[in-house]
């Protein structure tokens, strides 16, 4: 089972154990009878493709790890066989619908078209309109009939995108002219280091790459030698002298870096030999040792001085870049302060400005005062009126009190006429008991006698009562309520 198949089959969301022989067999049929189901069989292998191709488990017949691009026909066929379901009859078909999305194009001919792979041209929507209108009426086979053995070489869209995405978040650390200028290989290392992968990237997946940056997102220029990333604000079209001189002294100096690198290496080593020879007392060997340390130790010293010089003039290079830069914002900004200044004009129109705009504050103030004088004398309030309300409303008040005393005697007396019709009820009852045994007084009813006397000698209202019997005032009080009730 090859790496492909593994990673494909482990993919446990997409490619079940149930689900894997039907995304083996030749679901063509279904596009007509479940197309839903054949749909969806096309979606889980076509994206489990680009996420093999992400993991660089999409190996060419080269031995070249491909992650934008796909080598369909036999070898692709022979690298998705299994012993136990064979080959994915309907792979061609799978990638005939990919094509038709648009989500894998051919490779050749997305470097050769002119226009972007997001741009749509007017001509083609009649095209599908008659195509649609075909496949409807069964005059049209929408899935290719071409040998599953036919090799294509196909660009992942999807892939393609995600990858850029990356490399320009990568990228964005760059500000200079000189930090945004590369060699191709330079560029490619760049790449790898953005995707965390190690070597470069394949000829085939770099040149897609750069074809995609420089046409369908326009964030650089190349020449197929030199990059160049640009910015938004910049209008840059092709490869300038100063560009290729740029990246060919970055070059110069990254290789003379290796090499001073490799001469390091070489004198740790002739220095190990050197001592390891001493201790053996093998005098041969150590003297050559050493002579070989020596002559690296003298090219060493020439390279450092000449990637010193080389860096001082990328140095300087690159300062000249950022005054050019400097400069060339400089006179944008005295651009625009010109043109705010003709806006604003000269200082006289100024103080004509300011002198009229005091004049029309003063209008203002003077119509708000006259404004609220007009006010004042609408709302003149007479005080005669208010004394008039307050006594009404002070009389009314006073009714309302004497109202409620009248109600509260009325409720008075009716709870006294109440108790007397009890005491005379009570009366009455003693006074049988009385006439049966004749000697025995009757305590009630001289009780209630008395009262009623009191109550009939109770003088008027506005006179005290000239006893301190309760019974007598208490009568008293009786007697001025009546009084006022007939008041």
């Amino acid at each position: 089972m090859s790496d492909l198949l593994q990673y494909i089959l482990s993919q446990q969301d997409q490619f079940r154990r149930a689900r894997i022989p039907s995304l083996f067999s030749d679901f063509t049929v279904q596009r007509h009878t479940n197309p839903d189901g054949y749909y969806a069989n096309v979606n889980i292998w076509e994206e489990v493709l680009c996420r093999a191709a992400s993991a660089g488990l999409v190996v060419g017949r080269d031995g070249t790890v491909h992650r934008l691009s796909l080598e369909t026909g036999p070898y692709l066929l022979q690298k998705l066989e299994s012993s136990e379901w064979g080959r994915p009859l309907a792979i061609n078909a799978v990638i005939d619908e990919a094509i038709a999305r648009r989500q894998m194009l051919s490779y050749h001919a997305f470097l050769a078209s002119p226009h972007s792979i997001y741009s749509r041209s007017w001509t083609e929507l009649p095209w599908r309109f008659v195509a649609w209108g075909l496949e409807h009426m069964g005059l049209r086979q929408t899935v290719s009939s071409k040998d599953s053995r036919q090799t294509r070489e196909l660009v992942l869209i999807p892939n393609l995108e995600k990858v850029a995405g990356r490399i320009l978040t990568h990228l964005e650390k760059y500000n200079s002219q000189v930090d945004r200028t590369f060699t191709t290989a330079m560029f490619s290392r760049e790449a790898a280091a953005a995707l965390e992968i190690d070597g470069d990237l394949a000829d085939k997946d770099l040149t897609v790459l750069l074809k995609y940056l420089s046409r369908d997102r326009q964030v650089l220029v190349t020449d197929g030698k030199v990059v160049r990333i640009i910015r938004s604000t910049e209008v840059v079209t092709q490869i300038s002298m100063e560009d290729r001189a740029i990246a060919s002294l970055k070059s110069l100096i990254e290789d003379i870096g290796r090499h001073v690198h490799a001469l390091e290496a070489q004198i740790a080593s002739s220095r190990e030999k050197s001592q390891k020879a001493v201790e053996t007392k093998n005098r041969p060997s150590a003297l050559a040792a050493l002579r070989s340390k020596k002559s690296a130790e003298s090219v060493l010293a020439q390279r450092m001085d000449t990637l010193f010089q080389l860096e001082q003039v990328l140095g300087s290079i690159q300062q000249a870049s950022d005054q050019v830069e400097m400069i060339r914002v400089m006179k944008d900004s005295a651009g625009v302060l010109r043109g705010l200044n003709a806006e604003v004009g000269s200082a006289l129109d100024v103080e004509n400005a300011l002198e009229g705009l005091k004049e029309e504050m003063g209008s203002v103030e003077d119509i708000g005062s006259v404004i609220s004088e007009a006010g004042q004398e609408i709302n003149v309030v007479d005080e005669n009126e208010i004394d008039e309300e307050f006594d009404a409303l002070l009389r009314q008040k006073e009714k309302a009190e004497e109202e409620e005393a009248v109600e509260s005697t009325k409720q008075r007396l009716a709870d006294l006429q109440t108790e007397d019709n009890i005491e005379a009820e009570g009366a009455k009852k003693p006074s049988l008991s009385t006439d049966e045994n004749p000697t025995i007084p009757s305590a009630t009813s001289s009780s209630a006698s008395k009262e009623h006397s009191a109550l009939e000698n109770t003088p008027p209202e506005g006179e005290k009562a000239s006893s301190p019997d309760s019974s007598r005032a208490g009568h008293h009080g009786r007697e001025s309520d009546h009084a006022i009730l007939e008041s």
